[in-house]
Order: C-alpha cells, then sequence, then structure tokens
C-alpha cells in the first residue's frame, strides 16, 4: 500500500466507530477473521448492549469451487459453481425501531496520493476507494486465498494458462448511467497499460506492472526501464491484444506469460472497470486547459467507439514527458475527483473531494448488489446514505472528536495510533492476560487481527535535492557502515513493547506471517543487525576515517568522480592528533521523515537521531540527523521521487502470492529499488526465476528464490525492517457490519456498505 500499494502508516490504526444509535437493517454479513479474537465491553449503566460473540451480519459469505472439465483443458469460474458458507459466529441486534444513521464521518490521519485506481499503489487509496471502484473478480467474505466472480458472472482459464474467456454480469451500470460492457473492460485494462505506472512526476512507481507482468515485459518502464511514449508505443501496447471483446459482454484476455496467480491480480484495485466516456470527457477537459502546455493530437474525440477510445490513448501518452510534467504522465481527473466521481460501480460515488484529504462519499442508489445476491446471500444495499472522509492530523482532535460523538449521537470513525491503544483499552488486562477491554462505556473491541504487511524504513542511496533536483554530495547510505549503524542505533524490541503496545512482531524480512505459498514467510532468514550501541560507535568512526569513494547511479552505472562526496568529522590522523575528538569537524546533515501522527515511526526514528547524535557528539563529528513528520501523501510523492534520505513506509501485498512483494521491494526498476536507489543486478535474474516458477506453480522453486532474495537484501542492509503490524477495531456495541480480509488494504479498509 504501499505508500506505497502498497505505504501505510507505521503504527496499526485501532478502529474506533462511535454511533448511539440502533438499528434493525442488516447491511453487514462478514464474520471478522482474528488471529486472536477477544471481544469485551466495559461495564456500565448504558442502555446499550453487546453480545458477546464477535459480530456478523445476516448475509452470509460464499466459497469458490473451481471445477475442471473432463479433458482438463480449462478451468472454469462461475456463479453457479459457488454456495454460501454458514459462520459460526453470531450476531444480536436491538429490538429497537431507531434508524440508520444518515451520515458517518471517517476522522483519518492519512492523505491520499491519487484517487485513480490505475495511477496510485499506495493502500490507503485503495482502502477508499473499494467503495468506489470494483474488479471482474473480488475475495470471498473473509478469506484472503478464495476469490469469487464479481463483476464477471464467469470465467475459464485454458489449461495453458494462455487465455482466460470472461462473461460479465448483465445490467450493471456506472454511476453515471453507462452501461458496463466488454469495451468498458477494454478501455480500463488498456488505460492501466498505457498509464505505465506512471505518475505526474515519476514513472514505474504505482500499480501497472502487475499487470504488465502477463504480457510483454518490455513494454513496462518498471520492468525493464524508460519507455518513450511515443504513438508507435502505444500501438505496441494495443497490439498485445490483452483483451479481445468477443461479445457485449463476453472478452478474452491473451496473456504472453501465464501467473499461477491470476485471480488475485484481477482482484486488485489496480483492475478496477471504469466508465470509459466519463474518464475521456473528464480527463480531456484536464489536458486541453492551456496551463498543462500539452500538444493533444485529439483536442477532441470523434467516430466509433474504438476509434474514440485509441484516440484517448494517442492523447494520454502524448502527455508524458512534455508539457508540465517532463518527468511522468499528465494528471488524471480522478487522481484529485474534486468534483466527485461517478465511475465506478460500486455502493459509493464521491460526491466532492478538498484537494486536501476530504472527501465526501454518497450512496449509488443504482447499486447492483454485489455477486452474494446470487448464491443465497442477500443484496448489498448501502445503509448510510453519506460517509464524510475527513484528513485530521491531530490526534487530540480525533479523542476529543470521539467523545463528543459519544454523548451527541454521532456516528464517527477515528484512527487512534497503537501507541494510544490505552485510551481506549485496559492495560492491565492487556498486558497480563492479552485482553483487549474496552474502558470506554458502549464499546466492543475485536482483534487483533494479523495483516499481509511489513513495515520498513528504506535506505535510499541516489537522494536528490527537492528544491533543485540536482543530487546531494553526501550519499550516506550508500555505504553498507551507515546502513548498519543507524539499523544498530534503534531497540526494535523495545519500541514494539512501549509505542506499539506489543500489537505486532519484529520483522525479520519482507515476507508476513501466513503468507502464500507456504514456505516464504521464513523467520530464519534473520537481519545481520541488533542493537548495539558499541557497533554504531565503530562503524560510525570508520565511517569517518575511511568514507567510501566509490558510487553508483541507479541504473547500475558508476558515478563519475567527485559527484558525491561522503566526507564528514575528520580523518583519523586529525581525530588521534587532537585527542579522539574532531577539532574542525566536516558538518553533514541527515533528515528522517515519518508519516504525521505515526507515534510509533516517530519513536523508531527519534531513537535512531539521539543514538547516533550521541555518538557525533562524542567524537565531534559534525553529523547531525533530524526527525521530520509529514503528511502521509506529501511524504510519499517527496519520496518516489527520491528526494528523502530514509522514511516510514508499510507494504501491503498488492496480492497474497510471493511474487507480488518480491518484485516491489526487490526488482531492479521496480517501485520501491528504484525510488530507493537500489539496483542489484542478481535480484534481477533471481526474480525472473520466481516469475518463471509461478508461471508453472512450482512452489518449492518459488519458496527457494524468495529466501535466497531475502537473504541479499538482509546481507545489503537495503531495508531497516521494523514490524509485521497487528490491528483491532473498536466499535460502539450496537454497530454491525463491519469485515475485515487479511488481503484487502488493512487501513482504512472501510466498506461502507456493510454498516448499518
Amino acid at each position: 500500500m504501499r505508500k506505497f500499494r502498497s505505504a501505510i502508516g507505521r503504527a496499526a490504526i485501532v478502529v474506533i466507530v462511535v454511533v448511539v444509535i440502533v438499528i434493525l437493517a442488516s447491511a453487514g454479513y462478514f464474520a471478522l477473521t482474528l488471529k486472536t479474537t477477544t471481544t469485551s465491553t466495559s461495564s456500565s449503566s448504558s442502555s446499550l448492549t453487546t453480545s458477546s460473540t464477535s459480530p456478523t451480519s445476516t448475509t452470509s459469505s460464499v466459497s469458490t469451487t473451481s471445477t475442471t472439465s473432463s479433458s482438463s483443458t480449462t478451468t472454469s469460474f462461475s456463479s453457479s459453481t459457488v454456495s454460501p458458507v454458514s459462520t459460526s459466529m453470531t450476531t444480536t441486534t436491538s429490538t429497537s425501531s431507531a434508524l440508520v444513521p444518515s451520515a458517518l464521518t471517517y476522522e483519518t490521519s492519512q492523505t491520499p496520493l491519487y484517487m485513480d485506481p490505475q495511477t496510485t499503489d499506495f493502500s490507503y487509496d485503495f482502502g477508499l476507494m473499494l467503495n468506489v471502484y470494483e474488479p471482474l473478480i473480488w475475495y470471498n467474505g473473509t478469506s484472503p486465498t478464495l476469490t469469487i466472480p464479481w463483476l464477471a458472472q464467469n470465467y475459464t482459464i485454458s489449461s495453458s494458462g494462455m487465455t482466460a474467456n470472461f462473461t460479465l454480469r448483465s445490467g450493471i451500470t456506472f454511476a453515471d448511467g453507462e452501461p458496463l460492457n466488454s469495451s468498458a473492460v477494454y478501455f480500463s485494462f488498456n488505460r492501466l497499460l498505457m498509464e505505465d505506472s506512471s505518475t505526474p512526476s515519476t514513472h514505474g512507481s504505482q500499480a501497472a506492472w502487475y499487470v504488465q507482468q502477463l504480457l510483454n515485459a518490455s513494454l513496462s518502464s518498471t520492468l525493464t526501464g524508460p519507455q518513450n511514449y511515443s504513438a508507435k508505443w502505444e500501438s505496441e501496447v494495443l497490439a498485445e491484444n490483452f483483451v479481445q471483446i468477443t461479445g457485449p459482454l463476453t472478452f478474452t484476455l491473451h496473456l504472453q506469460n501465464p501467473n499461477a496467480a491470476l485471480q488475485y491480480i484481477l482482484a486488485g484495485t489496480w483492475a478496477d472497470v471504469i466508465a470509459p466516456s466519463y474518464i475521456m470527457q473528464q480527463d480531456l477537459a484536464m489536458w486541453n486547459k492551456p496551463s498543462g502546455d500539452y500538444t493533444l493530437p485529439y483536442t477532441s474525440l470523434s467516430g466509433n467507439e474504438m476509434t474514440e477510445f485509441n484516440q484517448y490513448f494517442l492523447d494520454l501518452v502524448s502527455t508524458c514527458n512534455a508539457g508540465v510534467t517532463p518527468a511522468g504522465c499528465g494528471a488524471t481527473y480522478l487522481q484529485t475527483s474534486l468534483n466527485g466521481s461517478l465511475a465506478g460501480t460500486g455502493p459509493y460515488s464521491i460526491q466532492s473531494a478538498t484537494g486536501t484529504g476530504n472527501f465526501v462519499f454518497k450512496a449509488n442508489p443504482h447499486y447492483w448488489g454485489g455477486a452474494y445476491q446470487y448464491e443465497g446471500g442477500a443484496k448489498i444495499v448501502p445503509q448510510i446514505s453519506t460517509v464524510n472522509v475527513n484528513y485530521v492530523p491531530s490526534l487530540t482532535t480525533r479523542e476529543l472528536d470521539l467523545q463528543s460523538a459519544a454523548k451527541s449521537g454521532q456516528a464517527l470513525i477515528a484512527d487512534i495510533p497503537n501507541a494510544n491503544l490505552y485510551d481506549v483499552a485496559n492495560r492491565q488486562d492487556w498486558l497480563s492476560n492479552g485482553t483487549l477491554v474496552s474502558t470506554i462505556p458502549g464499546l466492543t473491541i475485536y482483534g487483533p487481527f494479523t495483516s499481509f504487511d511489513t513495515l520498513f524504513d528504506p535506505y535510499v542511496t541516489n537522494v536528490t535535492n527537492e528544491l533543485t533536483g540536482l543530487y546531494y554530495t553526501f550519499q550516506p547510505f550508500a555505504d553498507l557502515r551507515f546502513r548498519l549503524a543507524f539499523s544498530d542505533a534503534v531497540n526494535m524490541t523495545e519500541i514494539n513493547v512501549d509505542s506499539n503496545n506489543g500489537l505486532g512482531q519484529v520483522a525479520a524480512n519482507i515476507m508476513p506471517p501466513g503468507f502464500a505459498p507456504n514456505g516464504v514467510y521464513n523467520t530464519s532468514i534473520a537481519p545481520i543487525y541488533g542493537y548495539n550501541l558499541t557497533a554504531v560507535q565503530d562503524l560510525l568512526v570508520s565511517a569517518m576515517e575511511n568514507p567510501i569513494t566509490h558510487f553508483t547511479f541507479v541504473n547500475g552505472t558508476a558515478a563519475p568522480p567527485h559527484l558525491f562526496n561522503n566526507t564528514f568529522g575528520c580523518s583519523a590522523a586529525a581525530l588521534q592528533a587532537n585527542g579522539g575528538s574532531c577539532a574542525h569537524p566536516v558538518p553533514q546533515q541527515v533528515t528522517l521523515v515519518y508519516d504525521t501522527g505515526d507515534v510509533v515511526a516517530e519513536a523508531i526514528m527519534t531513537q535512531i537521531a539521539q543514538v547516533v547524535n550521541n555518538v557525533s557528539s562524542t567524537y565531534n563529528m559534525g553529523l547531525t540527523v533530524s526527525v521530520e513528520p509529514l503528511p502521509s501523501g506529501e511524504m510519499l510523492n517527496i519520496a518516489i521521487s527520491d528526494q528523502l534520505y530514509m522514511w516510514s513506509i508499510g507494504w501491503h501485498a498488492d496480492y497474497p502470492w510471493a511474487t507480488a512483494l518480491l518484485g516491489p521491494l526487490y526488482a531492479p526498476g521496480n517501485a520501491a529499488p528504484s525510488a530507493d536507489g537500489w539496483n542489484l543486478t542478481q535480484f534481477g535474474t533471481l526474480y525472473s526465476q520466481a516469475v518463471q516458477a509461478t508461471a508453472v506453480d512450482n512452489v518449492t522453486g518459488l519458496v527457494r528464490v524468495s529466501n535466497m532474495m531475502n537473504a541479499i537484501a538482509n546481507r545489503e542492509v537495503m531495508y531497516l525492517w521494523t514490524f509485521y503490524p497487528e490491528t483491532i477495531a473498536v466499535m460502539t456495541s450496537n454497530l454491525r457490519g463491519f469485515f475485515y480480509n487479511v488481503a484487502l488494504p488493512m487501513q482504512p479498509g472501510y466498506y461502507f456498505a456493510y454498516f448499518y
């Protein structure tokens, strides 16, 4: 989620939902999937009541069963092959006749990157957009591995894995009234490919590569390097014939590289289907503005549907590396959705946005109701008509608003960091027996939930100045000794207890617990660093006395002499001559950046700064480490442009398969390595082997390669691994409908349509 897909806040978020209206409607349906489940409320004279069991709504989820024909030529998935799954968990509801709250407010500590499903890879964005846009295939209830046809009615995958035939459900429309059909899928998937994981300031940093890996990798900036975005390139992308329309509601996907995780790839937000006419009209209006300074081949679109699509795609690529976006592609309307968005088929549409992180979501009165209604489950009908998402960076404000809402009857969700767990839970119960007991009357605490997230701090090796665009002369993290020193400076176990309140475990490598396939989660592949203050001192003195002189660019080529200079402090001779202290140190500054309000990330970076600054002071090195908070969206925008030395990030696996982490975190040219200045050539070879193993479902081979890549990353100290986070949900005991799926974006991941 980054981020990134996937960045999420350092601290897993405690979800607090305050509603004092009891209602009868049943909109939600899933039992919560828990690692450890404890449900309890504080004793109170309040009239609110709670069940002693975990909540589930009255609608069932369904399981997907694949059926293989007798000739074993295809594998079929359809609505007829799924059946309801009963749950062992129960729900009690009030007999009150109170109405559903008309509005719900979600106060978040995060800001979005881009609210366009085809131009972002940030889990916070995904968590909001799952309410608006929908994919062909989606996860089945709380299962992170079972999927169900969603917008698709059925699909079959050939035995070779090279083709997949789809039939769409009939009668579905986008919020603007356009019909869902095969043309919309053609437009959406090819638009994703044309965007090429680009933003207005970068290429290759977002999520398109998840689909591009199925096709000709040479047309992907993420997978093989810079593209020229010419009319010829656009033609070559379309010539891949990824989506072949075979009828109004039928189409065939043509793959060049089979992938055992295809169903998960197509369940991702980047694969959402959007309204073609709406998007083309809105984007063209933006790109035609004089302020963009673009020369569009088609200032207006004409002709039949396919002709207009092609004209739009040519306009799109003409904005790349041009006008006001010399290093990226033109901003799209959905990225900010300032006047709302009617481009989705989901249960909500975006009514408005401020551009500062605030959104108003309105229930879609024409929502088709989801796939479960066809298999014995209930039709999904959003019960809360308006959802306000507000960026509130102040924790104090969010907590005060919670208290006020509890008294006034508002419906409110607010982000509370793990560090503030005891604002809502009894400390003694949690520390003594691992039980989460609410200290606020009328609230129930669920969890903790595991996640497919890994939190870490990247060490960036090619950092540029945000103001000038030029490289900083000082590149400390190009030196392994600096990376080790900063890593040895933090006691992660202590911070997990003191700041994270034990809601997570210290991470060993990129693979989180329970990740697929079995065997890739392997804690025996551990980091080579550990909390060691003596090592910090020795490493920094060594780096000062003998600074590195060889540097490499992210493309793997050697930097010219004198471009970089890691000199700081003084030489060994000067240190000795002045009795172990530099008389006239060469000063250097390193700033560590974390997401505003992320208390755990702040604790990690503050401890690093204190330890390193203490060593620097002891030897008068002139090295100063500072810590700075930035809103998540702003931080990510700067980070993906290589402008931060070190920053806090969490990566939510975009789909539950090892290559979804090995690629973006390790493979040269991919999202994180590119942003962080890393280019370990052996990772290119190993990742190719991982892809090949996935193509033939060779789990043993994939696990072997995954372990090798993790071992190399740890040896090189690419990242400071922090935590495999856990999260809990805290809500009023009369609120129903919240569900958790580990495969979905963890924060916020609220599917508003299930709240009632």
